[in-house]
């Protein structure tokens, strides 16, 4: 196996537990820039940071560009989401992702444009959690992307804050980003850490997750807290006995992974669920944060090796 380099090795930084996710230096370690780990985050300055900027990114999207069906225009606001090859992050372990690109901003636009909810302006599409988990055609490496680029100066700032820390050397540089004040993207000189003429930028750990399909957590969720419920009420009739147990005593039991199989959606239908169970959203995403962590050292020396 070939050892990989990480960005704490090769800039002198000892410590195990650093704020900043512990990148690979020279290739891409497959990890993400995670939504439900923003929006769980509140308390915590720049994960409201992250989460203010990236609804005001997808207000700005849907309202003028999606709902009015402006795709040329509409195309033309997502080309800003060039390559974000300065966090290596994703699932490109040379380092040669193309972030969103012409063809991924075609996805993305068609992909909003054909979700009911985004067609029918409700809110919650506004929220890049829910972006993720709802919208068939944008997952994990994109939303990472479009947070990476969308908060590029944010995430700058944190990158600074972290080389002072640990007195990296920094040189000045222009990145893009999209100004929440002004609706539109722009530039600013920022100062960053350099690798064989490429600049870095940083992200907080606790912001960060591997590889998860949201997806099949919900639809799991749901089966367990909701469809489950109803077969033992008798909310929903069936003549399937694979869904309940029945003991001894007489005590009913939800058999879960059947009824999961049975009921699970794919990710553009599972805006049923939503309408259906009033609620699951919210508590969902209550159950992400005690459920499913960010990324730990452990975690990221599987990754490590993973990537070599």
């Amino acid at each position: 196996m070939v050892k990989l380099e990480t960005f704490n090795e090769h800039f002198g930084i000892k410590s195990n537990t650093t704020e900043h996710l512990n990148i690979l230096i020279e290739n891409d370690l497959e990890a993400f820039i995670d939504p439900y780990h923003i929006a769980n985050n509140m308390s915590s300055m720049i994960a409201k940071r992250l989460y203010l900027r990236s609804k005001s990114f997808l207000e700005t999207l849907n309202r003028t560009y999606i709902i009015p069906n402006d795709r040329n225009n509409g195309l033309k606001f997502l080309s800003y989401l060039g390559e974000a090859n300065e966090y290596h992050l994703g699932y490109s372990h040379n380092n040669k992702g193309k972030g969103i690109g012409s063809t991924k901003a075609e996805i993305v636009f068609d992909s909003l444009r054909a979700n009911k909810l985004v067609k029918a302006g409700v809110t919650i599409t506004n929220e890049a959690h829910n972006v993720l988990l709802l919208v068939k055609g944008i997952g994990q490496d994109n939303m990472s992307d479009t947070l990476a680029n969308v908060c590029r100066d944010i995430l700058a700032e944190f990158t600074l804050k972290q080389c002072i820390k640990y007195n990296i050397q920094v040189t000045e540089t222009k990145i893009e980003y999209y100004d929440h004040l002004t609706k539109k993207w722009s530039t600013k000189k920022v100062k960053l850490p350099y690798y064989k003429g490429k600049h870095i930028i940083l992200v907080p750990q606790f912001l960060t997750s591997g590889q998860r399909i949201y997806t099949n957590h919900y639809n799991w969720f749901v089966s367990s807290n909701y469809i489950s419920k109803d077969i033992l009420d008798g909310k929903i009739k069936t003549n399937n006995d694979s869904f309940i147990n029945e003991l001894k005593d007489g005590t009913k039991k939800a058999i879960i992974k059947n009824i999961n199989r049975h009921f699970r959606k794919p990710k553009h239908e599972l805006i049923k669920y939503v309408k259906s169970y009033s609620g699951s959203l919210i508590d969902f995403q209550d159950h992400v944060k005690s459920h499913y962590p960010s990324i730990d050292v452990d975690k990221l020396i599987q990754l490590y090796g993973k990537a070599s």
